[in-house]
């Protein structure tokens, strides 16, 4: 069976760290607009994370919403029969933890509103995308998904928007893949304890099944998922995996494996003490501290004794792990209040092209390893988790204390 060499490690930290390495799975923000006769008036949803970048120097000391609600001011547009409408009002309203929820009202006057023009963050970040929604007497109109190419919406025939096909979604999704950074990083650890194709080929599936798990409990509204956890936790299975690798090698696996337990632990504690989360939260930090020792110590117990029962193992790892990204992306969506019946195709589209996207990144990251193995050094794979082990840990910190 092929053995999945340093190369693949080399292309995947190459792909990884030449990206920022405060990204996120996507970049997205929601909103939903309102109108009646001449007047419209709009509610835009987005993670605190996204408002960082329109942060500069001269910035500093003012608000996230406040700039947020500056910057939707400047970049949203609407107007009626080719003329621009004023904004007439806007505020900075009530949302969930790591949320910012802002609205702006436009009035045409003696016109209706016929198209809206939605630029904020596609110039600091031009793969963000955002969701759209029109209501019209109380009832939901029509839909649109907008990008940095594609960021007008025009109101006049909602039947034939083709903006939401299914192969659309797919086709965003797919190409979306490549600014999930700490997605990608969690692929990258996942195929290194891998170690062989057909492993791989475990490892991913477990880990889809997993994700779209979560997904599905989302669209069915029986989940709903505190975002700053989630997203910390996403940052915990990176350095996990990655540390799984490292160790593996070596002796003295219980000491890590309970130190594992004790960062959870102690970050969690610090986390409670200083206000950032609720206390009853301290109980997943505990809980996934405890899953963490455990499933170090039964990988390094089953490792090259019982073959089978490690697959098994590695199986079952991954189909939880997969469990708490879908929860990242489910948690933003039941945030927004965005998913329903009548979103469930393209955003099934979508998350269909995700998986296609991460699909292709394994396949590739395999042929390339098939090709150019043994021909690079074996310390390349220990470094990459090294690195791995790093930058998981700093999200895993860093997004509790956010």
């Amino acid at each position: 069976m092929m053995r999945v060499s340093a190369t693949t490690w080399l292309l995947g930290f190459s792909l990884l760290f030449g990206q920022t390495a405060a990204g996120h799975t996507r970049s997205e923000s929601y909103s939903h607009w309102y109108l009646s006769e001449h007047r419209i008036t709009g509610t835009v949803t987005v993670p605190l994370r996204e408002v960082m970048v329109l942060y500069d120097s001269s910035d500093a000391s003012v608000p996230a919403r406040e700039l947020f609600l500056q910057h939707v001011r400047d970049n949203a547009l609407v107007s009626g029969a080719d003329e621009n409408c004023p904004a007439i009002g806007s505020s900075v309203l009530e949302a969930a933890t790591g949320f910012i929820r802002v609205e702006i009202q436009f009035d045409c006057t003696d016109r209706a509103p016929d198209t809206l023009q939605f630029r904020p963050l596609f110039d600091r970040a031009p793969a963000h995308v955002h969701y759209a929604k029109l209501h019209i007497n109380g009832l939901l109109a029509g839909e649109a998904l907008m990008t940095d190419s594609a960021d007008s919406w025009s109101f006049g025939d909602l039947s034939s928007d083709p903006s939401w096909s299914f192969t659309s979604f797919v086709k965003i999704g797919t190409a979306h893949i490549a600014s999930g950074i700490d997605h990608i990083a969690f692929l990258l650890g996942m195929l290194l304890i891998a170690g062989s194709t057909g492993r791989a080929v475990i490892a991913v599936t477990g880990f889809t099944l997993g994700h779209s798990i979560s997904l599905a409990a989302a669209v069915l509204g029986y989940v709903h998922a505190d975002s700053q956890l989630v997203e910390a936790f996403i940052g915990f299975t990176v350095a996990l995996v990655a540390m799984e690798y490292f160790l593996l090698q070596r002796t003295g696996m219980t000491r890590f494996a309970l130190g594992s337990s004790v960062l959870a632990w102690a970050t969690g504690l610090v986390a409670v003490a200083m206000g950032f989360i609720e206390g009853r939260a301290l109980f997943a930090y505990l809980g996934f501290g405890i899953f963490a020792a455990c499933y170090l110590l039964a990988a390094r117990n089953l490792q090259n004794r019982q073959e089978r029962r490690a697959t098994v193992l590695l199986f079952v790892a991954t189909c939880c792990f997969g469990l708490v990204h879908g929860f990242g992306f489910a948690g933003f969506l039941m945030e927004t209040g965005l998913l329903g019946a009548s979103l469930f195709v393209p955003l099934l589209g979508f998350n269909l092209g995700v998986e296609l996207g991460q699909l292709i990144l394994v396949t590739v990251v395999l042929f390339c390893s098939m090709l150019l193995r043994n021909r690079v050094p074996q310390i390349l794979p220990q470094l990459v988790a090294a690195s791995l082990c790093g930058i998981g840990i700093y999200w895993f910190v860093g997004r509790t204390l956010a």
